[in-house]
């Protein structure tokens, strides 16, 4: 999305109210690279980015297995839902680490979205308070 004809007739001082709130509200393609580094296999990224349904998948896919793991690795007799539960956490861990790394390709056109969008709900703000 260009905002560049919707930013045509505004005034230089709404210009400046403008730029005065993407500085407080833009995202970083730096923090967002820097959460998908460091955490990306929790989703941490796509917290940052808002997208919160699949940031919310992407952690649930990652942090059950984890934990399932956990439990399964303790003195506990093997059944065969244990057996089932195994190699299936191992798969959704698998998984994860696999959407991480998907997800770099995306990132940087994710953020510039979330900014135009951002910019553009700014833009609106402004005309209607005219």
């Amino acid at each position: 999305m260009n905002n560049t004809f919707s930013k045509k007739d505004l005034t230089l001082e709404e210009l400046y109210i403008l730029e005065s709130e993407m500085l407080k509200r833009r995202k970083s393609k730096a923090a967002a690279w820097g959460l998908w580094a460091g955490l990306s296999f929790f989703g941490a990224h796509r917290f940052y980015t808002e997208n919160y349904g699949s940031a919310s998948a992407m952690f649930l896919t990652s942090t059950f297995p984890i934990f399932m793991l956990l439990l399964l690795s303790g003195p506990t007799a093997r059944t065969s839902f244990n057996n089932f539960l195994f190699p299936f956490s191992i798969l959704l861990i698998i998984g994860s680490i696999i959407w991480g790394l998907i997800d770099a390709f995306f990132l940087n056109r994710r953020v510039e979205k979330l900014n135009d969008a951002i910019e553009c709900e700014i833009i609106h703000k402004i005309k209607s308070d005219r």
